[in-house]
């Protein structure tokens, strides 16, 4: 295949991983394909795809991984290749940078512990947390990625070293996630979208980090400074490690995630396992010596990175297919609107599926209590009855 890797700039960005995030190098792992590099900045990056994407590539690995809050490109490279429908790696829109309350509830609604929490935003909030959640605790970026904004001080005993660290969290993001903190060891798991089998996605092999006596989790400076100082160990309990990679798959899954995400999890001494987060687009092919952790997975998984680039390919072009319209509403001759083909339909495909979808409701009562004559005639002209109270409509706009 033809493939374009998409990579973030740095240039002109004010970003403090600047100077410390090593460029990745896919390349060594796609030798059987022709492949060109371009790097995206955040001001010009939907002109730069759209251009790209007017040229002959079958595939992009968009590794570009900006947050919501940073002068890097991201979310808008997401949703310009999704627009423009072409194939790509890495996270689609909808699973980019799920917030860490839809993370959290989607594990209590999977079974997955997750440490208690409360999301600060003024002083009130972080009393309540001082107030209900178990010290330690441990105050983050809201959204908490690459470690942003931790540093040892994040770890809190008392009450007031909360407030103090949350003030700051607040002052500089808008927000604090403020978790009970879970004193044990430390895992990180890689995940990948199996394409003939999306409820069973790959699950690699865990690692554990391993901390000097004088730290007890990954903040900012461990994780991009002095990470020298570290361990990071494949999980050789088969018990664990299938436990870790089942709690990963149930997340991804859960969270309909696409491509790859990197989740990290903690255990305590009783040998309880908590999910911290899940990290879409997380960072990957860096160069040797300055592997990331979903590097040290892969090098550690005797599949390795042949397995998980030839995963998320297969995965990028099946969803591209399923995802592709098969047909679309536009003006006839007459101009009536109608619904046409946009290309071949083979027999037993399916045109609209609507099983799993949200339908809007109505009923007839609410209607003829609460609609107009024009919202009325509509209802007449297009709802569909379930029953002889309840009716399906094709929007949740009045008349619309």
């Amino acid at each position: 295949m033809k493939i374009c890797i998409l990579e973030d700039s740095y240039d002109y960005s004010q970003s403090p991983l600047k100077e410390l995030d090593p460029p990745a190098d896919p390349l060594p792992y796609l030798q059987e394909h022709t492949c060109e590099r371009h790097c995206l900045r955040k001001a010009t990056a939907v002109q730069q795809v759209i251009e790209l994407a007017h040229r002959d590539f079958d595939l992009f690995l968009n590794l570009c991984d900006g947050a919501w809050d940073e002068d890097r490109p991201g979310i808008e490279v997401v949703q310009t290749l999704e627009r423009l429908g072409v194939p790509f790696t890495g996270a689609n829109a909808a699973f980019y940078e799920p917030s860490r309350e839809t993370m959290k509830m989607v594990c209590r609604m999977w079974g997955i512990r997750t440490p208690a929490y409360v999301m600060a935003t003024a002083d009130a909030s972080v009393a309540f947390a001082a107030g209900h959640l178990r010290f330690p605790l441990i105050v983050k970026h809201p959204s908490s990625y690459a470690s942003i904004g931790l540093t040892r001080h994040s770890r809190v005993e008392t009450p007031a070293a909360l407030h103090a660290e949350a003030a700051r969290a607040i002052s500089a993001y808008g927000a604090a996630l403020i978790e009970e903190f879970i004193d044990g060891r430390e895992f990180t798991v890689l995940v990948a979208e199996n394409a003939d089998d999306p409820r069973h996605p790959f699950a690699y092999l865990p690692v554990e980090f391993q901390f000097a006596p004088s730290e007890s989790f990954k903040h900012f400076d461990l994780k991009w400074k002095t990470y020298a100082t570290m361990t990071c160990v494949p999980c050789t309990d088969a018990a664990l490690s299938e436990r870790l990679q089942e709690m990963a798959r149930r997340l991804f899954v859960g969270l309909n995630g696409t491509s790859y995400g990197r989740c990290d999890m903690r255990m305590n001494a009783a040998g309880d396992l908590y999910v911290l987060e899940i990290n879409p687009n997380c960072g990957i092919f860096y160069p040797p010596s300055a592997e990331g952790s979903a590097d040290l997975i892969l090098l550690h998984d005797p599949r390795g990175h042949a397995h998980f680039v030839n995963a998320i390919l297969n995965a990028a072009i099946k969803r591209s297919r399923q995802v592709a319209p098969k047909w679309q509403i536009y003006l006839d001759s007459q101009q009536r609107y109608g619904m046409f083909a946009v290309g071949s339909i083979a027999e037993g495909d399916v045109i609209a599926p609507f099983e799993e979808m949200a339908q809007v409701l109505v009923s007839r009562t609410h209607v003829e209590h609460n609609w107009d004559a024009d919202q009325r005639a509509w209802f007449a002209d297009h709802a569909h009855p379930l029953s002889e109270n309840v009716y399906a409509l094709w929007s949740n706009l009045r008349g619309s």
